[in-house]
């Protein structure tokens, strides 16, 4: 049947007409005696509706493809919310008639061609396609057989319904992934797949729907060797799609393959395994300059608007790739790249996708160090009148109903002003950059709400980058008793002090902690301005050595005299080039120039090249544990040249650097202005374990000094701190059952030093 396009909407309108009559209704609920004629016209209303459906959309793709912009031909009301009710009543009423009558397929054709337009797909969320579609995939082998046909239309439908949000959180709910993944395994074994054809539709709509319905916290329990499986399933046929004239590969466009790929890539370890294929990198980055230059054409054409969304999925992609340091020098040496990013990053746009673009080229160019820092934002702080801690909330809009509450329980609680977009900023925020990079720079913490979601948005990661570059104090707050954040976010804040809702304690006395926490940082901001004041003669001096007594009381803070500081650096072997002995320039490591640092390296610069001893020290702290140091070395310096042995003797002249740094500045300053490091350096001092260390994770002094005088004002409290932290230690180390009474002991006894020490 051929319709003619300039009729089209007439046809659409009028086969929905009688759809929707109660005459078509009551045959699908079959209310009323069914006869032949009645299936004759079911079958010609849908066919006629679906062909025009499929015009519609081959001559307007931005139909399908914009989600954002409601369509308004087909919308849910009584009438319509019947009619879907109906389909699916009748689809579920003949699922299992093998073979599939013309009939069968006409419907099913007709519902999936209005699912195809991504907005419509909260109809079919609120008429129960979600729990029909997986009932049917629940099907045991030893019922009737299932044609081929229906278990295609079936995927189709959790595909469709899946590339809506709404759809992905009704499906999850239900346990689709799981349904899905034993759907195969009874039905669509390896062997099977593999010499089949006929099977390649099954499994291309399989990997796709599974993508799709991945969210963050899925995509993080997930098997590695199934998401890999995925990732080359997905990718191989993303590539075979470039490669065909028409961009398709079987019904699926280009960037369908891509949207499931962008999935993928908001998880590190995906993201790596995708880039480890071989010349992936430089063909994703080959169709990226070719769909950006598409894209600044501005050409108004019928293709356009796939382009767009195609450019957007590849910006998506690239700012995912740009959180990796192992690809900045490919990315910023890419000057075709670097102008196209610039570029965009200035659009001006109501276009959905070119805000998607527009915040991805300015997410990358942050990455890479490229915005100059004349365009960040650096006016004073307006709120420098507030007594009081500034407190900037950062968290995911998909958690802005914990994060309204929250809000407004620390509101009347807090000593000083919280910054929240939505209280700050007038909506959208997706353009805000700015001005939350500047509240992040002006304010004495950052309170971050960390879930899946938070850990997956390219947003929020940006967040906390700045934070930690800016040395803000951060307090991690989660949800829930078992989740844990990615890797990223432990690097970044891994030291911090956290709060956890939903755990063994009541949800009053977790904020009641977090209260206390965000408070004290009010005293933290005054202690340091004490601390500039009293440190700047020694700054404009040309002593080598610091002074002891900058501060009063200074001298005993420490439970045990400072070593001199020289024989703690053991004679450098990080390089084994040279057979000279090195020495350390005798004045405070911050203050070493380039050339100092080169000459303590030993290392040739293009190796390890550091510009002054502030950034050898900021390189020795972004390598806190073991898995960073084989990470930083597989990655990166054994590429470069550096052997083993050298790595491990870096090592271990890098952590004693760390150590004389933190003895330096510790010697100086009040148990409460330490930091995270000079708190673990006391624990060292003391004899403390490390298990500890990693059990209360201080993020500075201030929190050392609140808990030390919390727990020794009674001794009741000192006896009931035991049992509660050996179980909290139990239960971080697999029922191990590490704390020794001795060593309570001697916390016990450091911590009274403490507070004596304390000027709070």
């Amino acid at each position: 049947m051929v319709i003619n396009e300039s009729i089209n909407d007439i046809y659409f309108d009028a086969s929905l007409n009688c759809l929707i009559t109660d005459v078509t209704i009551d045959y699908l609920f079959e209310v009323r005696q069914s006869t032949l004629i009645d299936e004759y016209f079911l079958r010609m209303l849908c066919t006629i509706g679906s062909w025009a459906m499929w015009n519609r959309l081959k001559r307007s793709h931005s139909t399908s493809v914009k989600w954002k912009n409601q369509p308004t031909f087909f919308q849910l009301n009584n009438e319509t919310d019947r009619l879907l009710r109906g389909i699916l009543t009748y689809i579920n009423r003949h699922f299992r008639e093998n073979p599939m009558s013309n009939v069968q397929v006409a419907v099913f054709t007709w519902a999936q061609s209005i699912m195809d337009v991504i907005p419509f797909v909260p109809f079919f969320v609120k008429t129960g396609y979600p729990e029909a579609t997986l009932e049917w995939l629940s099907i045991e082998p030893n019922e009737t057989m299932i044609s081929l046909r229906s278990w295609r239309e079936s995927l189709d439908f959790v595909h469709n319904l899946a590339r809506h949000e709404s759809g992905v959180k009704a499906l999850n709910q239900l346990g689709a992934i799981s349904i899905l993944k034993a759907w195969k395994g009874r039905y669509l074994s390896e062997s099977t797949l593999s010499n089949d054809e006929n099977y390649e539709d099954l499994r291309v709509v399989y990997y796709m729907s599974y993508a799709l319905l991945l969210e963050p916290a899925l995509l993080k329990r997930e098997n590695s060797m199934d998401l890999q499986v995925a990732l080359d399933h997905i990718l191989d046929r993303a590539v075979q799609a470039f490669q065909s004239t028409s961009l398709h590969y079987g019904p699926y466009h280009v960037s369908e393959f891509w949207t499931a790929l962008a999935r993928f890539t908001v998880n590190d370890e995906c993201l790596l395994y995708m880039l480890i294929r071989e010349d992936m990198f430089e063909f994703s980055m080959q169709k990226f300059l070719e769909y950006n230059k598409l894209l600044l054409l501005d050409v108004n054409s019928e293709s356009s608007d796939l382009d767009t969304l195609m450019c957007s999925l590849l910006y998506t992609i690239f700012w995912s790739i740009s959180f990796q340091t192992n690809y900045h020098v490919k990315l910023k040496t890419n000057t075709e790249f670097v102008g196209f990013i610039q570029q965009t990053a200035k659009m001006n746009s109501n276009d959905g996708y070119v805000g998607s673009i527009r915040q991805s080229a300015n997410g990358i160019l942050f990455n890479l160090d490229l915005i100059q820092q004349s365009h960040l934002p650096s006016k004073p702080d307006i709120d420098d009148h507030i007594d009081g801690v500034k407190v900037m909330i950062s968290y995911s809009h998909k958690d802005s109903a914990f994060c309204r509450r929250l809000v407004n329980t620390l509101k009347d609680q807090v000593q000083g002003d919280l910054w929240v977009d939505f209280i700050k900023l007038e909506p959208p925020y997706e353009d805000d950059w700015e001005e939350i990079a500047e509240a992040i720079s002006n304010c004495d913490v950052v309170a971050m709400i960390v879930t899946a979601d938070y850990c997956s948005s390219k947003s929020c990661r940006r967040e906390v980058i700045h934070s930690d570059k800016r040395n803000k104090p951060m307090i991690p707050i989660y949800q829930g008793s078992e989740y844990e954040p990615d890797d990223w976010f432990e690097i970044r804040a891994g030291s911090a002090t956290w709060v956890r809702f939903g755990s063994m304690n009541s949800d009053e006395e977790v904020m009641q902690t977090l209260v206390k926490l965000i408070n004290s940082h009010k005293k933290t901001k005054n202690r340091s301005d004490v601390a500039i004041v009293s440190q700047k003669p020694y700054l404009e001096n040309n002593h080598t050595v610091p002074p002891i007594m900058i501060l009063t009381q200074t001298s005993d803070i420490l439970s045990s005299p400072l070593p001199d500081p020289v024989p703690l650096l053991p004679l450098p072997t990080s390089n084994l080039t040279t057979s000279s002995l090195v020495t350390t320039p005798r004045k405070p490591i911050e203050q070493w120039t380039s050339e100092e640092v080169h000459q303590w390296l030993c290392l040739p610069p293009s190796i390890l090249q550091f510009s002054s001893g502030r950034a050898l020290l900021a390189y020795a702290r972004l390598i806190p544990d073991e898995d960073a140091e084989r990470d930083e070395y597989e990655r990166s310096l054994k590429k470069r040249g550096l052997t083993r042995e050298q790595w491990a003797n870096l090592i271990c002249s890098l952590k004693t650097l760390r150590l004389l740094h933190i003895m330096e500045t510790s010697s100086k300053a009040l148990p409460e202005q330490w930091s995270s490091d000079e708190v673990k350096c006391w624990f060292e001092q003391n004899k403390l374990s490390n298990y500890l260390i990693d059990t209360f994770a201080f993020v500075d002094g201030m929190e050392l000094v609140i808990y030390a005088k919390m727990m020794t004002t009674a001794l009741v409290r000192i006896d009931s701190e035991y049992d509660r932290l050996r179980t909290r230690i139990q239960a971080r180390y697999n029922g191990q059952d590490l704390l020794q009474l001795d060593e309570y002991v001697r916390l016990v006894r450091a911590l009274k030093k403490i507070v004596e020490q304390s000027q709070l």
